[in-house]
């Protein structure tokens, strides 16, 4: 874990002490998250990666992407206790290192923002019924990658298969309120990359049922 998914981390982690001692014992009466759909803001911390391309016209370039945080929203429906389905879309931008070959090593000629946009359909398994319980979730989708340099390396636009997979623990704090604390790791391969890339990253999210 980086050191800024490790603080990402320990601030989602303080946020759900605070609010387990401010929000006091749940209501006793029979609950349920069956049959509600919810609406969610979510921040995602997202590790950095190297994508690689080769060219047969000019030299190999390398995209040495920092670690960031990703921001977004989204929709999910509980068809059970057990079982729900949620999309999501997040944004970011991550420091990003142009490099050219240059003999037998990489030199970084420099250094422009990488624009992300993800977008994910998942499904998640919430392994007990109560309010607070542990949870995976896995899914597909896209991540678009945008970044305009003014080096051989030109512009990137594109957006590629992803699929991705976590656990974690959800807190269904009020019976409109829940969060959600989860570890999820995403794979995708850029088109004509030397190499697939993998992010990793702590995920909270906050949501209102209804």
């Amino acid at each position: 874990m980086n050191v800024q998914t490790a603080k990402l981390f320990n601030i989602m982690v303080l946020c759900l002490f605070v609010l387990a001692v401010t929000a006091g014992i749940c209501s006793a009466q029979e609950w349920s998250r069956k049959g509600k759909s919810e609406i969610f803001g979510s921040i995602q911390g997202f590790s950095g990666d190297t994508i690689k391309y080769s060219f047969p016209d000019r030299l190999p370039v390398r995209f040495d992407l920092d670690s960031t945080t990703l921001y977004g929203f989204g929709y999910g429906y509980n068809f059970s206790d057990h079982w729900n389905l949620n999309t999501d879309l997040l944004f970011g931008t991550a420091d990003t290192d142009v490099q050219i070959l240059s003999r037998s090593s990489y030199v970084t000629v420099e250094t422009k923002d990488m624009d992300y946009v993800l977008w994910d359909v998942n499904l998640d398994y919430n392994f007990l019924k109560g309010r607070f319980t542990p949870l995976v979730t896995g899914g597909m989708g896209l991540v678009n990658f945008s970044i305009v340099t003014s080096s051989s390396a030109g512009e990137v636009h594109e957006s590629d298969f992803s699929w991705n997979f976590g656990a974690g623990v959800r807190w269904d704090v009020r019976d409109n309120i829940s969060m959600k604390l989860m570890y999820r790791t995403t794979w995708t391969g850029a088109d004509d990359a030397d190499n697939n890339q993998r992010f990793d990253g702590v995920n909270f999210g906050l949501a209102y049922m209804f």
